[in-house]
């Protein structure tokens, strides 16, 4: 996520960046692709993005879903 930020002018704060957790079934970890990240910006408030892997392809993709949603991840 940080090395996306470095190619944004977006006034990021790449220290402060919160993921949710790789899934998990009966306290097992289960191979995740999807995550979404709350990325603090530099004014105090954060916006989200969805990042995607493709483990086989060796991809990642990173979006920006919502500006100005919050720093805490609801899920």
């Amino acid at each position: 996520m940080q090395k996306h930020l470095r190619t944004l002018d977006g006034g990021y704060v790449e220290d402060d960046v919160r993921c949710t957790d790789a899934a998990s079934t009966w306290f097992r970890e289960v191979e995740t692709s999807e995550f979404t990240c709350a990325v603090r910006r530099a004014d105090g408030d954060c916006d989200w993005f969805e990042v995607r892997v493709d483990r086989t392809a060796r991809v990642v993709d990173v979006q920006l879903a919502e500006r100005r949603a919050g720093c805490t991840l609801p899920f």
